[in-house]
């Protein structure tokens, strides 16, 4: 394994375990190296660091090496350096639980592109295919125990809203004005739709881009926050306690209002029990009761949630339109797949916009990987 990586990478790494033990590293080798299930946007390896030490003698340290992508990426700009800062200012907090950084590197000597290594944390994550309430541990569970797990969520994507950015994650704004949050998140996703589409018609999500465009003056906005970007359960890591043990995936965080993580919370939310025609397992808390309990424990109304739930739905469809240009390329779906165009995002979309709502393309059924009878995943 540690041919794979390189000697630059193995003498970085055990620099930095060095200088944060303060102890000598001998003889490190890298083992048990493999690529996790889940994750379609980063590079990530999971791997076992081992090596000697005079004064303790053998040691080990479970890590994830997370490197810049290179060709097929999801996001116009990828940018691993900077997700790094956001998970070491969530650390000075200490309220988010987030996985350790041991460092990060922006000289391509060491593996080529830039990259940051962190802590492993090990535990359980819910599966999101076909959904969390049909599949994995979640439907074992007693309904006290998943309603703990969901309490144990959303006080995790609360305390990310509570956090003080504007002493560790101010960077993220790159020095615009915290009053226009929305405005440079609603144009970073418009810019991105565009470079995705690159001029191609997609009628239903051009739709969506169309109204957001034409509603967003008549937005309230909210006192900026941390937004993580990604809130859901499945990016949450839960110890055998079914708390949160570590919040991952922090690629698109910004500052914005935090009704951008609730829409997308509730998106997952939907996709994963109504959109998929999935009864919801008891102790799990619908649409009415989540907003309640986040204004609840936030301490902030929140404001126009319906231009936020678009919003995060053409996010969602963008990423579904780079999945299938990628199937395209690797020669899993033909060049006029409908992959992009029909799927359940963009029933979803449809039905939001009162549009015709689209049959399920093949090609998107085969992504999902079908259901257990062999009907598509999320019928319409």
């Amino acid at each position: 394994m540690s041919d794979d990586l390189g000697a630059p990478f193995s003498v970085w790494l055990a620099d930095r375990l060095a200088t944060e033990s303060g102890r000598a590293v001998n003889d490190l080798r890298l083992i048990d190296a493999e690529r996790p299930t889940a994750g379609q946007s980063n590079d990530t390896l999971l791997v076992t660091a081992v090596w000697d030490s005079p004064t303790v003698g053998k040691a080990r340290r479970e890590l994830v090496l997370r490197r810049q992508p290179t060709g097929q990426q999801i996001f116009l700009q990828p940018d691993v350096l900077r997700e790094a800062l956001i998970l070491e200012g969530l650390a000075v907090g200490g309220a988010v639980p987030v996985p350790h950084v041991l460092g990060h590197e922006a000289d391509p000597a060491v593996l080529g592109r830039p990259f940051f290594v962190m802590d492993r944390v090990r535990g359980r994550v819910p599966l999101a295919r076909p959904s969390i309430h049909l599949v994995g541990w979640l439907p074992n569970l007693t309904a006290g125990e998943r309603r703990i797990m969901w309490d144990s969520a959303m006080d995790a994507v609360v305390a990310v809203h509570a956090t003080d950015w504007r002493s560790t994650h101010a960077f993220l704004l790159g020095g615009a004005d915290a009053g226009a949050a929305l405005d440079r998140h609603l144009d970073q996703l418009v810019t991105w739709y565009r470079w995705t589409t690159a001029g191609r018609e997609y009628p239903i999500t051009d739709a969506g881009i169309e109204r957001l465009l034409a509603e967003r003056a008549s937005v309230d906005t909210d006192e900026p926050v941390l937004v993580w970007g990604d809130a859901r359960v499945g990016n949450m890591i839960f110890g055998d306690d079914h708390r949160v043990a570590a919040a991952i995936d922090w690629e698109v965080a910004t500052i914005g209002p935090p009704a951008i993580d609730l829409a997308h919370w509730l998106f997952f939310d939907a996709f994963a029990t109504s959109a998929a025609g999935i009864e919801r397992l008891e102790g799990w808390p619908d649409r009415d009761t989540t907003i309640a309990e986040y204004e609840s424990r936030s301490g902030r109304q929140v404001v126009d949630l319906e231009y936020f739930e678009l919003m995060d739905e053409v996010f969602m469809a963008t990423t579904l339109i780079r999945q299938a240009d990628f199937r395209v390329g690797n020669g899993l779906a033909p060049a006029g797949t409908r992959m992009g165009h029909d799927n359940t995002v963009t029933q979803m979309l449809a039905r939001r916009l009162g549009r015709p709502v689209p049959e399920l393309s093949p090609d998107y059924v085969a992504h999902r990987g079908g259901s257990p009878s062999g009907a598509p995943v999320l019928p319409t």
